[in-house]
């Protein structure tokens, strides 16, 4: 059984753990090598501790967590950096490749969404990579094309695309149709 819990600052090294493992596997053929390999899981944690112990942050991270295999994957979300005050946005999404197609990426981004909706947040967005596999994931989950840019990161120029929910209750409404089928 999976648990998918707000995440605390004891979460962090864990978190830092995930990200760089799915970033090694994710961005393999995206990013340059030199820049994955020298990715570090204590630079990272410590930039989670930093983000997970801000007093004042509006957004919220949620894990998803194994008994047997602990975190295997997270969820960052807060207001749309540099946008409008009724839009929320996911920063971070990550699984371990073993545990990608169960179902959990849904579970994390429901989180999420429910977390942004409570807060008052009426639409979401979420920026990735173009070449990114995920792309599919937010396109099954409803989420609709709206933007792209290009970005400098690694010393590459990569291309990058906006999904948007336009009403965060569709991601909610697509969870429990989801859940309740697993159910049944």
């Amino acid at each position: 059984m999976i648990l998918v819990r707000q995440a605390s600052i004891d979460d962090a090294s864990e978190i830092g753990r995930v990200h760089v493992e799915s970033w090694r596997t994710t961005y393999r053929d995206i990013l340059p090598d030199d820049y994955l390999t020298s990715l570090s899981d204590v630079r990272v944690a410590a930039s989670w501790a930093d983000i997970l112990n801000y007093a004042d942050r509006s957004g919220a991270t949620y894990v998803a967590e194994s008994k047997r295999h602990g975190l295997i994957g997270f969820v960052d979300c807060g207001p749309l950096r540099g946008g409008k005050q009724t839009r929320g946005e996911i920063s971070s999404i990550y699984l371990l490749s073993a545990w990608q197609r169960k179902g959990l990426g849904r579970r994390l981004l429901a989180s999420a969404a429910r977390h942004l909706a409570a807060l008052g947040y009426q639409s979401l967005a979420i920026w990735a990579l173009e070449a990114n596999h995920a792309r599919g994931f937010y396109e099954a989950m409803g989420g609709e094309l709206a933007d792209q840019r290009q970005i400098r990161f690694a010393g590459a120029v990569l291309d990058e695309v906006c999904y948007r929910w336009p009403e965060i209750v569709s991601l909610l409404l697509a969870d429990v149709v989801a859940e309740h089928a697993r159910i049944r």
